[in-house]
């Protein structure tokens, strides 16, 4: 539902949002004439506004428009006879409020973004923007403390300003926390009204039963601390619904963190001490959230398959260590697995359940029982001590890194302190191949106007590549092609995030991440506690792939010139297969547990990772490296990536994440799980772990439904993911694939609805994707335990 203030120049649509989707680049236009924004132009309602709106702050009228929509535009709904959660609309796009002249402004430095960011990706250099989502709000706090404790937070912070600092931006920003603290209070009565009304109404005495409790939590919760289980889950939905509804950006990530953790206490004393209510209701209970959090794709089914692929990524992180490494699995936790198991195959909340050296047996058999007869990937599965190791990197000091989570797909931050912008800039590692043969420009005969230039001059002059004599020369020259990515990235990326700071502050937001009050700063000015911008490789493998080959025929084996390699590349390997082959076939491969190709794998990520750690933004966000490719690999980037001298023809798939490249981990799965965590940093001579990418890296392994039904080979599976823990990287999705049952979906999709498979951090409708997706799917390799 689309909102407007009336004026003739108002922005409804943040095209910002879409950049990192770039089949969406084709529906933006310059000031309203883009099919997104004209769509929703034509829609929207005008919103009533109080007469000294136009006087206010950006801040106080963007919260002033918001309110009075949630309040009083947006139906309060209880979607069916059988929920017991309040909340049901709630996919807003919201005007930005703008003045005339910030309009104006706001236009003209939008339209430089987007074309700095456009020639970025038509030249091969990956997709990026300023996003929104992917965080984890302060749930704990709210539902231990309710909005009552922020709102009383936020007036005595505003009490604690000078006069000057009360009429600056300062005082706009908390002004308007203040009012958004009150937000959910309010709504919330609107939702206790409309029970009380359906109560009169309702067909059974369960049914009047049901409508007063949640009358009864919604005049408590989220306002109050919740004081019940039922409560502490209206209280979260009331919290995420409205996060979704401020920053109106259709693919959230907007996370629940360890949901296990924070509503034990609540689930113990109801369920297990006091026995206020049963297992099942808790179950009842936990069903209807379920069943809200897939509501998320409601707006978009009418648009044909548009959004079926789970790019929401409500992530919810389960069991885990503690502080001092103890396990923190509790009953909750395997109630919340129970639901996710009846509840399957379904889109949403995506469980992301945390392993390491202290796992119970008993959870390893959930997971077990679960994976052997799912769909896709029921869930993630984390590893702490990998994971940790890079948090600690990052600065987070142990005493506090234990209790991370996921959001969007797999992405590790902290809770309710952290935004870390984890899928905003996404640059094609492999276009440093191509910068490293030609001299810094593109291969001739690789440009697309009028975006680029035939030979156009991008990275540094690094030497003639036909001239270098050793490895060394090669590798060196590399070394700066990357460096130079990096920067590119970094540099295109800073205007987008310079531009959404200023011109679309999130007041609600700010109040549910620590640090933004205290300051008096937006989220996305700089108010969190942590800020980072996560920057995602993308085409890890095939670059590592690409310089193994290069190293070992054209320098170790002196089978082939650098120039003989420039030619198969210019021509598609057409007239060149021979070569393709060997290169295919004759050069080490990443994935093999083999020591010069991980050693080879670890220098590439450390130099790039590195890199990463030099820059920081305007607005004081750190970057930092992780590793997710989403679905770029298989489309968006693939596309513009010419062939690379691992044998991979132009246009056709770049590796997935930290995975090997398809076809080419011939060992099985311990070999490419060694491979993955040498090239993650490994251990210390001592034991420590490694981990260069804080942010974690997407790692998908196929298996067999068949191959974990018997007994034995769940124990087996069970020693895999102990040793993934000693040995492997930070996130594992398994994928159970019958590759014959996907070809009869392709040539039967009336009979698969419902077939769930994992992409990259993500599951999937399979009939949902395109063939050539699927296709790709099909062909990975399954492995045997």
């Amino acid at each position: 539902m689309p909102f407007t203030t009336g004026t003739e120049w108002d922005l409804i649509f943040e095209e910002s949002n879409m950049y990192i989707v770039p089949g969406a680049h084709l529906y933006v236009g310059n000031k309203g004439k883009g099919v997104f924004e004209s769509c929703f132009r034509s829609m929207a309602i005008p919103v009533k506004l109080p007469e000294n709106f136009w006087k206010l702050s950006l801040p106080e009228r963007r919260i002033i428009l918001f309110e009075e929509v949630m309040l009083n535009y947006i139906p309060h709904e209880i979607i069916s006879e059988n929920d017991l959660i309040a909340g049901g609309r709630f996919h807003t796009q919201l005007s930005k409020c703008f003045t005339k002249k910030e309009a104006n402004q706001f236009w003209k430095k939008n339209l430089k973004i987007r074309k700095a960011v456009f020639k970025f990706h038509h030249s091969g250099f990956g997709n990026l923007g300023a996003v929104g989502g992917h965080i984890i709000p302060d749930h704990e706090t709210i539902i231990k403390k309710g909005f009552e404790f922020v709102y009383e937070k936020a007036k005595s912070r505003y009490e604690q300003l000078n006069k000057k600092e009360k009429e600056g931006s300062k005082g706009q920003e908390i002004l308007a926390m203040i009012r958004a603290a009150e937000i959910p209070r309010k709504l919330a009565k609107k939702y206790a009204e409309e029970c009380l009304r359906l109560k009169e109404e309702a067909s059974t005495p369960d049914r009047v039963k049901e409508l007063e409790e949640m009358a009864k939590n919604l005049e408590h919760v989220p306002w109050e601390p919740a004081e019940t289980f039922w409560q502490g889950i209206q209280a979260l939905w009331l919290i995420h619904m409205l996060t979704i509804s401020e920053e109106s950006y259709p693919g959230a990530g907007t996370s629940f963190g360890r949901t296990d953790q924070y509503l034990w206490p609540l689930y113990k004393k109801d369920v297990i001490d006091e026995k206020k209510i049963t297992k099942e209701f808790a179950k009842d209970i936990l069903g209807s959230f379920w069943f809200h959090c897939n509501t998320v794709y409601d707006a978009q089914i009418m648009v044909g398959k548009q959004g079926i692929t789970s790019g929401f990524g409500q992530l919810m992180t389960l069991s885990g260590c503690g502080p001092n490494g103890e396990d923190l699995t509790n009953e909750l936790t395997y109630t919340i697995l129970e639901v996710v198991d009846e509840w399957s195959p379904i889109l949403e909340p995506k469980p992301n359940i945390r392993l390491h050296r202290n796992s119970p047996d008993k959870l390893l058999d959930k997971i077990t029982n679960m994976i052997s007869r799912s769909q896709g990937a029921p869930f993630l599965i984390n590893f702490d001590e990998r994971a940790i190791a890079g948090l600690l990197e990052e600065g987070i000091i142990r005493e506090e890194a234990w209790n991370y989570a996921c959001v969007g797909c797999l992405e590790n931050t902290m809770q309710g302190n952290d935004r870390s912008g984890t899928v905003n800039c996404n640059p094609n590692l492999a276009k440093s191949i191509e910068l490293t043969l030609w001299n810094g420009s593109n291969m001739p005969g690789n440009f697309e106007k009028p975006w680029n230039k035939d030979g156009e001059q991008f990275g540094p002059k690094t030497g003639d590549s036909n001239n270098f004599k050793t490895w060394e020369d090669f590798w060196n020259a590399w070394q700066a092609q990357m460096k130079f990515i990096i920067k590119y990235t970094i540099d295109v990326y800073n205007i987008s995030e310079l531009l959404r700071a200023e011109y679309i502050p999130t007041p609600y937001i700010s109040t549910l991440v620590r640090g933004c009050i205290e300051k008096g700063l937006d989220v996305r000015k700089g108010g969190p506690e942590l800020r980072f911008i996560t920057i995602e490789g993308v085409g890890f493998a095939t670059t590592v792939d690409s310089l193994l080959a290069i190293k070992h025929l054209v320098y170790d084996e002196k089978k082939y010139t650098i120039t003989e390699i420039k030619k198969a590349l210019m021509n598609n390997y057409k007239g060149y297969e021979i070569m393709q082959t060997t290169l295919r076939n004759k050069a080490p491969k990443y994935g093999n547990d083999d020591d010069d190709a991980d050693e080879l794998a670890k220098n590439v990520m450390k130099l790039w990772a590195d890199e990463t750690w030099k820059y920081k933004t305007p607005n004081n966000f750190q970057y930092r490296p992780g590793m997710l490719s989403w679905n770029y690999w298989a489309g968006a980037d693939a596309r513009f990536t010419i062939a690379t001298p691992d044998g991979r023809k132009a246009g056709t798939f770049l590796s997935n994440a930290i995975c090997p490249s398809n076809g080419v981990d011939k060992k099985g799965p311990t070999a490419v799980t060694n491979s993955v965590g040498i090239a993650l940093g490994g251990k210390t001579d001592s034991g420590e772990y490694l981990n260069f990418l804080p942010n974690g890296a997407s790692h998908t392994i196929t298996f067999n439904p068949s191959i974990i039904k018997d007994p034995e080979n769940k124990e087996k599976f069970k020693s895999y993911l102990r040793g993934y823990v000693e040995n492997g990287g930070t996130c594992l999705q398994v994928n159970m694939l019958d590759a014959e049952l996907l070809k009869d979906a392709q040539d039967h999709p009336e009979n698969y609805k419902d077939l769930l498979v994992r992409i990259t951090g993500y599951n999937a409708y399979f009939n949902t994707i395109g063939r050539e997706l699927q296709d790709e799917i099909i062909a990975r390799e399954s492995h045997k335990i």
